[in-house]
Parts: C-alpha cells; structure tokens; sequence
C-alpha cells in the first residue's frame, strides 16, 4: 500500500506541480530539478562551509583537526561531509521526502550530492544506509544518483529490526543497532562512499562503515544530505 501511494503521489506531483514547498508560490513550469521546489529558493539553500572536524564535519571552535567528540568516539570511517545544516528548509523538505510521500524531492537532492560525490570521491561507488523500510528516502535519492548522474549505487547492507534511531544518543544508537547491520551478500569494495540522509551522532555511519570494513573494504568515507549542528 505505502509503495502504490507513493507512485500515486509522485502521478500526481507531475500532472499537478502545484506550489513551491518553500515558499508557497505557484511552481508553474519553475520547478528546480522536476521537484516542487523553485528556482529562487533551490539557490537560497546555503551549503554547509567554514572550518569543520575531519571526522564528523561539526564546524570547530577551539580545536584543529578533529572535534574533541570524534577522538573519544572512535568512528570506523575515514571521514563525513555534509552538504546541508539539518534545519529550516532543508530540514522541512527532508521531513517531506521522508514522511509525506514527496518523492520527487529525491531528484532535488541528488542534484547537490552528484557533484560533491564525484568530485571528492571519483569513481568509488556509493552505498546505502539500510533503512527500517524499503524504499525510504535513502534509497529513492540513491536511485536517482545512478539514474541522473550514473553514479554506481551497490546496495550492500541490511538491517534486521532494531528501535527508531531519532530519539536515542550515541552509546544507545550503537547498542539499537548491534548485531543488526550485515552485508547482503558479496564482498565490499575497496573503497565505498556510504550515504545517509541526516548525520546526527554518527552511530549508523560507524556501524554500516564497521561492516563493510569488516567485509574487506580498506576505507569509508560517509556523505549525508543535512546533518544535526
């Protein structure tokens, strides 16, 4: 049923664009990338810059290098970088995508993560957070990644039960998901670049990262669409 509104919605978005979901205004032909966002405010989005941890890519004060966080937690992957700050619109079209059934929204955001991915990792290709549900919104933006950009997308992860992540912090993020994360099938590549839609303690990424390097991948770097700051 989620699958056949999803498909309804996404019909319907094309045939009737309606308003922008930023700003309100009708879309009439000045949508950004097919979704129901305008062009004005598609440019208004401010990407995330200034100086930021290595690791996890909170922007830093005092220290150089690394967040005083990310020495202590011990995250298995190289490196994440996000293009957006998990907040104002950003956050409400995200919210959109995931729980709204705005699927043509995944378009939007692959549009500002392809040239960041291929820029920074060429060629290495790109794997999925496995999410509760299937197709969520990682897996949609995924799609359109190699659809529209042809950037190869390797669904090598599963995820077995486990509670919602939102509400927890980062020592029981890491227990939810123990023993649940696994590589499908396979073995991992040398280098893959793992994608999330929000970055908020880093336990997922470190848990999805453990498993491929575990499955015989030397290096993980994490991408997200918005992280929490």
């Amino acid at each position: 049923m989620k699958r056949a509104g999803m498909v309804l919605s996404g019909v319907l978005e094309t045939i009737f664009p309606g308003r922008c979901l930023v700003c309100g205004r009708w879309l009439l032909g000045r949508e950004h990338s097919g979704a129901p966002v305008c062009g004005d405010c598609a440019s208004s989005l401010d990407p995330l810059g200034g100086c930021r941890c290595e690791m996890c890519g909170v922007p830093l004060v005092s220290e150089r290098g690394t967040c005083l966080r990310c020495r202590q937690a011990g995250f298995a992957f190289s490196g994440h970088r996000s293009i957006f700050s998990y907040a104002g619109a950003v956050r409400r079209l995200i919210t959109d995508l995931k729980f709204q059934n705005r699927t043509r929204l995944s378009t939007f955001f692959a549009d500002f993560l392809a040239p960041r991915i291929i820029e920074a990792h060429p060629g290495v290709p790109v794997v999925p957070v496995p999410g509760r549900e299937f197709p969520d919104s990682v897996e949609l933006v995924a799609r359109e990644l190699t659809a529209r950009h042809g950037i190869t997308v390797l669904r090598l992860l599963r995820r077995s039960g486990g509670r919602a992540q939102k509400t927890l912090d980062l020592r029981e993020r890491r227990q939810n998901l123990s023993g649940r994360i696994r590589l499908a099938d396979g073995r991992a590549p040398a280098h893959a670049v793992l994608f999330d839609d929000v970055f908020t303690t880093g336990a997922t990424a470190d848990t999805c990262s453990r498993a491929l390097l575990e499955a015989g991948c030397r290096a993980v770097w994490v991408v997200s669409i918005a992280m929490e700051e």
